[in-house]
């Protein structure tokens, strides 16, 4: 009796389950009992995979294949969805209604699309933390693409074709926690651009055409562990510009214009910081940052590019007379 009973139970599941675990075809389903979690990395695939998405769906991957058309139709299947990852697509543009009626998704990923802008209320509809957008072709962002009250904490932009820092864009960031503007073509930041991001840790600039900084540009995030500056065109830096990073556990400065630093520029807690492949010019106005390698484990050991006769020597080895000091 128990055994047929049994038999009866597992029948009932398999058919009152059977459209949760469904799968579309050229996709592979995960389902536990919290999740369901459906990746699609086939080349030929051009369509949404609609047919056999399990309407429990949790987080949808859909990689390196040849959509190049994405709907809120296509995503209303699938209500209960938390991430959504479209790595490596042919998406030229989002339709500004895409998320909406997902009011569980945190995370959207779009690495490696074709995106030129980024529409008006794109990103109302959804409580997103994560937002990547990362080697698009994004050179326009509407200031209204977030909502006013945005708990974002993670975004990505680099990679893109932004020439001026997105301020206007970002002023609702107030949860803003990591921010990678890095690989754009950016020359300055401007007076404030970050003013109000005190929740801020990691700021990536790296490979832009930074010409200069403000020395009051970092003064309202206290909060910042991480600074990536390298790879820009920085010739000089006002000395206090750190000051009141008191969290800074790293710095690059490495790969910029920079010949000397002004004393006051490193003196902060920061226990990493990057100074290679700067064109060093080693005579007296070295001596701060001398010191600093002479006596501080900076974790880097930037060379002299000049003069010719100190070429390629190691600051921290030279002698006072060397750069020109008394004894």
């Amino acid at each position: 009796m128990n055994s047929w009973l049994m038999l009866a139970l597992a029948v009932m599941v398999v058919f009152c389950c059977h459209d949760a675990l469904s799968c579309p075809k050229r996709c592979t389903c995960h389902f536990s009992t919290k999740t369901t979690e459906v990746v699609c990395p086939d080349a030929g695939l051009s369509r949404f995979p609609g047919d056999g998405l399990p309407g429990n769906t949790t987080s949808l991957t859909i990689q390196f294949t040849n959509l190049s058309v994405l709907t809120s139709q296509d995503l209303a299947a699938i209500p209960l969805l938390e991430e959504l990852h479209l790595p490596g697509n042919k998406l030229s543009s989002l339709p500004a209604d895409l998320l909406k009626g997902l009011p569980h998704l945190h995370t959207i990923d779009l690495t490696d699309n074709e995106l030129r802008e980024i529409p008006p209320r794109i990103f109302h509809y959804a409580p997103l933390l994560n937002l990547v957008l990362k080697d698009n072709r994004i050179s326009s962002i509407h200031p209204d693409w977030l909502p006013n009250n945005s708990s974002l904490t993670w975004l990505d932009l680099s990679g893109n074709h932004l020439i001026k820092f997105p301020m206007a864009q970002l002023q609702s960031l107030s949860h803003l926690k990591v921010l990678h503007l890095s690989q754009n073509k950016l020359e300055e930041l401007p007076v404030g651009c970050l003013d109000a991001h005190s929740a801020l840790e990691r700021l990536h600039l790296e490979q832009n055409k930074i010409l200069s900084l403000d020395v009051k540009t970092f003064s309202h995030t206290a909060n910042l562990t991480h600074l990536f500056l390298q790879k820009n065109k920085l010739e000089s830096i006002p000395p206090t510009v750190f000051q009141g990073l008191d969290r800074l556990e790293y710095i690059d400065l490495s790969d910029n214009r920079l010949q000397f630093l002004p004393p006051g520029t490193l003196d902060i807690n920061s226990s990493w910081v990057e100074l290679n492949f700067n064109p060093w010019h080693c005579d007296a106005k070295i001596e701060y940052l001398w010191k600093k390698l002479s006596t501080e484990s900076l974790q880097s050991e930037p060379k002299c590019t000049s003069p010719e006769n100190l070429k390629d020597r190691t600051i921290a080895t030279l002698t006072r007379k060397e750069m020109g000091l008394p004894e």
